[in-house]
């Protein structure tokens, strides 16, 4: 893999968690936390092919690798989102 697309991959992530740490209106806590989950599902995502064994080294060339991440980075942020509870009283 190389560093560019690594780089590529990590300011998916950031980026992605960011927004969605806007969206979602968290607190800073929650903002951190978006992030490292965007940039950990951006990493599953990107590296998916070589995980189920269909691939054995990230291709990054075409826009699949990209996105993958972005998807990888969705669907974890999304699924952190649906785990954290508010807390009684708060609307």
């Amino acid at each position: 893999m190389s560093p560019d697309a690594l780089v590529l991959m990590l300011l998916i992530g950031i980026v992605f968690g960011g927004v969605s740490a806007v969206v979602l209106r968290g607190r800073r806590s929650v903002f951190f936390l978006n992030i490292l989950f965007g940039v950990i599902g951006a990493s599953l995502g990107a590296f998916l092919p070589v995980l189920l064994g269909r691939e054995t080294f990230v291709v990054t060339e075409g826009s699949g690798y990209l996105l993958r991440a972005l998807g990888g980075a969705f669907v974890l942020v999304l699924i952190a989102s649906l785990f954290r509870s508010a807390k009684p009283g708060e609307r």
